[in-house]
């Protein structure tokens, strides 16, 4: 036995549950369908059987009907018909009686036949012949003669020659009127079978129903089982009452003595005939019984079998519960310093290892703290004598874990920064608040900066120093995170100090043994902050020639950008743009260069809207691009979508409107002929002369729409493809002044050298020898 506590025994009662309603559902649904299954089966049997058994009394009854249509067509009938029989007619009663007796064949049970002449008032059967005044039956004549059917059957208690009053079985008679169309026969053929003779039609495969036979005046024929006629009352008054409600074919519930009964009903088109088959329910409730008590039996022993499965399972899985929680008891004596509840004895078992985990989270959050601000006063210790050069290689190695926050503990590039305060003139702060800033700032940097890729932040005097580290980027990746890193703290420290700051960066280093000399680089770099002025970023490495110079700017390709957006040139802009951030990447040997260059970009392309005469908020509606948009971006592939979506984009409908104007179709035009015609000797006077325009409207033009005439648009493009031919670098120069229309090619490296500020043998020198680099 085990003691029951209180998670136990809700896992038990859920196991249970668990375990026992599907097998009770699924117990009670087994029952109600096999219930239902055996109701249906009997009910489809009964329906089939009363089928059978109407279509069998109907072949019979329609055998007689045949038999009786020959009789009447029969010579000797129609010659009786005029014919009083006498004894001298004695030939033709013979010949009348012959062929009455065929018609009683022992298959179809015909008992007798009657022929009787109406207008001669006798009658012809098996017991003989008989004159009208010798019958009793002339009511019952004049009842069929009334009749409207030609052919009909009936039923009564008696037949014309037999008294069957005292029997319960009736006489079925079919009547066929001679001759069948007249409102006046003159004869009748009476065939009469006993309805013994129909109960013997009637299957007795049926166990479980009675099968009655009802005529068309809902009078009793014939019954399956003859000790269900004690019955014969209440049927025939259930059956009244059915056939009063209109009964429709079908099955039917209702009671009969009591008892709950299934009605099965049927009726025939033949003779108006209802077929009635009645099954006790409680026949079919003894079979279900049989079902309920296999499925009873069933479910008790699957319940019993969970529940020991459930008793056995729960108790299994409560092990590690009560395991775990003797784990956690409090040690007697154990002193509760914390604010945390202790554990109760009333507590279930997870509300015990509850409280007895917060209580153990808060001890350990205690020590924790202790441990790490004595950590962190180590670190601070071990990162200052770092910087000051005091620890050895050795000792370096040694404490490098305690110094980087998580491993790997080794790194490949290092940078130093130092932050300084410019001054606090026009801020909410004080000279003396410089000290408490420097420790805020330090906060912040603290949080800015990832701490695996970074050691602690320190003060020291007057600087905030920070060691940047990576351990799996490259020189190039850790350049541009070090500047994203700087450029974020000196935003965030402009949006909540508001004071202006200058950060020092030194060069990249790949030791951390060499983080003094990053250190000094990084002062030194401040000392030109009077130089740039204040709220700035000083890279050592660029600090030494004075100043931050910047590269050669691209702007040819610019230009041709620039006129692509002006002529919404979809696809040319794509090209352009692309080929424009690669030259500007390839030119500027920083990124401050590379984003400057970007910055005038974005200036050309805003100018671009002031010369189009748009006013700026209907170009752009809310959506305005910014320079802080454009210099928190990092990659081409941003940079490049944002100048197409933000910039470039919005002015294609401006600007394609523009484009179906007349001179914009013009200056198409020129532009279509220089590109494919460039290598020709191609004039002003040609395209005017192709446009049916004067060359100096089309001079006009071209100014108004390009910027620029058409000789310097023509050498502008010459240039831009002899730069590619050159950068192919498989065509001689003087080839390429040849396919540019240069007669002389020193006119060619005139010019050239004159536009790009190099030769074009300089020219494809540097590329080649780019191209080689960027494939190292």
């Amino acid at each position: 036995m085990f003691r029951l506590n209180k998670y136990l025994t809700k896992l038990l009662i859920f196991s249970l549950c668990l375990s026992t309603v599907p097998v009770i559902l699924l117990g009670s649904i087994f029952y109600n369908r096999a219930t239902n299954s055996i109701q249906e089966k009997v009910n489809e049997g009964n329906v089939h059987i009363l089928e059978l058994t109407r279509l069998r009394v109907e072949q019979v009854l329609q055998t007689v009907e045949r038999s009786l249509e020959r009789l009447a067509d029969s010579s000797s009938v129609v010659e009786s018909l005029d014919t009083y029989i006498t004894p001298t007619k004695f030939q033709l009663f013979g010949e009348l009686t012959q062929a009455m007796y065929r018609v009683q064949t022992f298959d179809v049970g015909v008992q007798d036949v009657h022929l009787i002449n109406l207008q001669k008032g006798w009658i012809i059967n098996n017991s003989g012949f008989y004159s009208f005044d010798e019958i009793n039956y002339k009511e019952r004549f004049n009842q069929y003669v009334n009749m409207t059917e030609s052919k009909f059957w009936t039923s009564e208690q008696s037949g014309l020659t037999k008294d069957n009053r005292s029997s319960s079985n009736r006489v079925i008679s079919l009547v066929k009127k001679i001759p069948a169309n007249s409102d006046h026969p003159s004869a009748m053929l009476i065939a009469e079978i006993s309805s013994r003779e129909l109960s013997n039609l009637i299957s007795k495969n049926n166990s479980l129903g009675e099968v009655i036979i009802f005529d068309r005046t809902n009078h009793i024929l014939a019954m399956q089982n003859e000790n269900f006629s004690g019955q014969n009352s209440d049927i025939q008054s259930l059956y009244d009452q059915l056939s009063g409600s209109k009964l429709l074919p079908g099955n039917l519930v209702t009671s009969l003595n009591g008892n709950e009964v299934g009605i099965v009903h049927q009726q025939s088109t033949y003779n108006q005939w209802g077929y009635l088959s009645i099954i006790p329910l409680e026949e079919i409730y003894k079979e279900s019984r049989k079902t309920g008590w296999i499925v009873l039996i069933s479910c008790l022993l699957l319940l019993l079998l969970s529940i020991l499965i459930s008793l056995l399972v729960s108790r299994k899985l409560y092990t590690p519960i009560r395991r775990l929680q003797e784990s956690f008891k409090m040690p007697s004596g154990s002193i509760h310093a914390s604010g945390d509840e202790l554990p109760d004895k009333q507590d279930n078992e997870f509300d015990m290892i509850n409280k007895s985990i917060s209580h153990m989270q808060t001890l350990h959050n205690q020590m924790s703290q202790q441990i790490n601000g004595q950590v962190k006063q180590l670190q601070e210790l071990f990162v200052l004598k770092l910087l000051q050069g005091e620890l050895k290689p050795s000792e370096i190695k040694e404490k490098l874990p305690i110094l980087m926050s998580a491993p790997p503990y080794q790194l490949d590039w290092l940078v130093v920064f130092a932050l300084q305060i410019d001054t606090l003139e026009g801020s909410r702060f004080k000279e003396r608040d410089r000290e408490l800033l420097l420790f805020a700032i330090n906060n912040m940097i603290n949080d800015i900066i990832p701490y695996k890729q970074r050691l602690l932040p320190i003060t020291i005097h007057k600087h905030q120093v920070t060691i940047v580290y990576t351990n799996h980027h490259s020189a190039e990746q850790f350049k541009d995170f070090t500047y994203a890193m700087v450029e974020k703290i000196k935003l965030e420290i402009g949006r909540y100090l508001g004071i202006p700051i200058s950060i020092g960066i030194s060069r990249p280093y790949k030791d951390i043994k060499d983080a003094p000399h990053a250190y000094d680089e990084s002062l030194k770099a401040l000392k030109n902050r009077p130089f740039t002025g204040q709220n700035t970023i000083l890279y050592y490495d660029l600090q030494q020639t004075g100043k931050i110079e910047l590269g050669h700017f691209p702007e040819e390709t610019e230009k041709a950008l620039i006129q692509a957006i002006k002529y919404a040139d979809a696809d040319n802009i794509d090209v352009l743009l692309d080929r424009f951030l690669d030259e500007i990447a390839h030119y500027c040997t920083t990124y401050s260069e590379y984003q400057v260059s970007l910055v005038r970009f974005f200036v050309d392309v805003t100018r671009l809207i002031q010369d189009s005469g748009a006013a700026f908020h209907s170009v752009f509606e809310n959506d305005k691009p910014s320079f802080e948009e454009l210099l928190e971006l990092k990659t081409k592939s941003e940079i490049q979508a944002w100048f197409q979506h933000q910039m470039i984009q919005p002015l294609l409908p401006l600007f394609e409107e523009r484009r179906s104007t007349k001179f914009q179709n013009i200056s198409r035009e020129i532009i279509r002929m220089v590109q494919e015609e460039y290598d020709t000797d191609l004039t002003l006077e040609i395209c005017a002369s192709r446009l049916n325009y004067h060359s100096s409207y089309i001079s006009r033009v071209l100014k108004n729409e390009l910027g620029v005439n058409f000789s310097e648009y023509l050498s502008q493009y010459r240039l831009n493809v002899a730069k590619e031919l050159l950068e192919e670098g498989s065509m001689k120069i003087s080839a390429i002044a040849e396919k540019l229309r240069y007669h002389n090619p020193q006119n060619f490296i005139r010019y050239f050298r004159k536009m790009v500020g190099i030769t074009p043998g300089k020219y494809r020198e540097m590329y080649a020898n780019e191209a080689d680099s960027h494939a190292e």
